[in-house]
């Protein structure tokens, strides 16, 4: 029987899905999220009678020495790991310690920044034999059945006897998302993902894949395609009534990219948790021109006590720049719904972009104050290869490609035309002060509260953040 290891490694506590690499610690709510694209893949190598294994060393306190000793330990035949644009160098040490201790073992890299990097990277590790390209699980499923690098797509592997790069990527998705199997969530350590506003466990459901907006930030829809695909909501629901049942989770947050695109299939979803009796809570994104009332009232009566808005500025100048395709009366309304409906809003900016300049930043801060969500984050734009960001930073000189390993959401590698990456990092830290330290904002959030479990927590995490912000000065 072979055995197949799937990890994030111990270079970072990190996201590491494609459209979101951030230091956890840089956002405003610090969650740890269950690495739950690793348990679908195991998933679909335990379905071919694979012996799995999932290692979350970063959300484990782990260190390199545990990875060998794992290594040590499981014997894997295959060893999947994840990699981001910051941690990219300090990752390349999984392919060495596994050739070290196994050399027959097959160590395949994903991210995309490993696939756009590819080549180079390949040159200078020779130790790594293959990087999956676009979206994984159909390549990953036939590698779980024993066919070689060779023989399928969605690769850019080394061959093993001339040491030829050979990139075949693979042109179709995944149609049917119910063929997936269900996350193997009992190689996960639940206890590691908690919510942070109630302490309790909380999972991931993927729910939808793929994205139809053009952002000049982001590069999910080149991994997943423009055209949104679905899970059946029963095949949803399933998947809820699994982790509630065997694992004791009732917190959740449903991952796509949109949850609320489709107006049908978002009601349905929630009616079919209404009519199960599902007593859980969760939290999913929107767009602010996919929300209406009767979503948002299904939603809510079918538990989201939280849906996150990427309004991602305050002046309709950068929106037009960065290709949002939304517009500031959208965003003024789709928080005004989830309010109304009796959910709270959490609202993203994105400052940085290359057209920023002081007024921007001074109407996205006002645009705020007025739109006073429950939760806010202020994240500086991060040049992800692969986007159109990328390419206009790196073709006008907005950053220096060496600042990509230590910029991040909280620390600008990239400038504008008219600020500095330093002005951009200052304006970020005292902003979020000055708006995390508003008298009513803080008793608002102690009122809704209410519980003393839930102010406890609340503190904690508002203490904390308050102490990096200041220590950042």
């Amino acid at each position: 029987m072979r055995t197949a290891l799937f990890i994030n490694p111990p270079s970072g506590l990190y996201r590491r899905d494609d459209r979101c690499q951030c230091r956890v610690d840089d956002q405003t709510v610090s969650v740890i999220f269950e690495p739950i694209e690793l348990a679908i893949y195991a998933a679909i190598f335990e379905r071919e009678g694979c012996r799995c294994a999932i290692r979350d060393y970063p959300a484990m306190g782990s260190t390199w020495q545990d990875f060998e000793r794992d290594i040590d330990a499981l014997e894997p035949d295959v060893v999947l790991f994840v990699g981001t644009t910051a941690t990219i160098e300090a990752d390349m040490q999984v392919p060495e310690i596994v050739k070290a201790l196994r050399p027959e073992a097959l160590v395949i890299g994903k991210g995309e920044t490993l696939g756009l990097w590819g080549k180079s990277i390949l040159e200078q590790h020779p130790e790594l034999d293959a990087i999956l390209l676009g979206e994984p699980d159909l390549t990953l499923q036939e590698l779980a059945q024993g066919r070689g690098l060779d023989e399928i797509e969605g690769t850019l592997r080394r061959d093993p006897a001339t040491g030829e790069l050979t990139r075949r990527p693979r042109e179709d998705f995944l149609q049917d998302l119910d063929a997936l199997p269900m996350p193997a969530r009992h190689l996960l350590m639940a206890d590691l993902y908690r919510s942070p506003e109630t302490g309790r466990r909380m999972g991931v459901i993927h729910t939808q894949r793929g994205c139809p907006a053009d952002c000049t930030f982001c590069n999910i829809g080149k991994v997943y395609g423009k055209k949104i695909r679905t899970r059946s909501p029963e095949h949803v629901c399933d998947e809820i009534e699994a982790a509630v049942r065997d694992f004791g989770i009732r917190e959740f947050l449903f991952h796509g990219d949109t949850f609320t695109y489709k107006r049908n299939w978002t009601i349905d979803v929630c009616r079919e948790i209404v009519r199960r009796g599902l007593r859980v809570r969760w939290g999913c994104n929107s767009r602010v021109d996919s929300i209406c009332p009767e979503r948002a009232e299904w939603m809510r009566r079918a538990g989201c006590w939280v849906v996150a808005f990427g309004v991602e500025s305050g002046s309709q100048e950068i929106l037009d720049s960065i290709k949002k395709g939304a517009t500031l009366e959208q965003a003024r309304e789709a928080v005004r719904i989830t309010k109304a409906a009796g959910m709270c809003a959490h609202v993203f900016m994105i400052i940085g972009t290359p057209e920023e300049s002081r007024k921007t930043l001074e109407a996205t801060e006002a645009f705020l104050r007025d739109l006073d969500p429950e939760f806010f984050d202020l994240n500086i734009a991060y040049p992800l290869p692969g986007t159109e960001l990328y390419s206009k930073g790196q073709r006008t000189g907005l950053f220096d490609e060496r600042r990509l390993s230590y910029g991040s959401y909280a620390s600008a590698a990239i400038r504008s035309r008219y600020l500095s990456s330093q002005e951009l990092t200052e304006w970020r830290r005292k902003t979020l002060l000055r708006l995390s330290l508003r008298p009513r904002y803080i008793l608002r959030t102690l009122w809704r509260a209410r519980s003393p479990n839930r102010i406890r927590h609340y503190i904690r995490a508002g203490w904390a953040r308050l102490r990096s912000l200041r220590s950042a000065a």
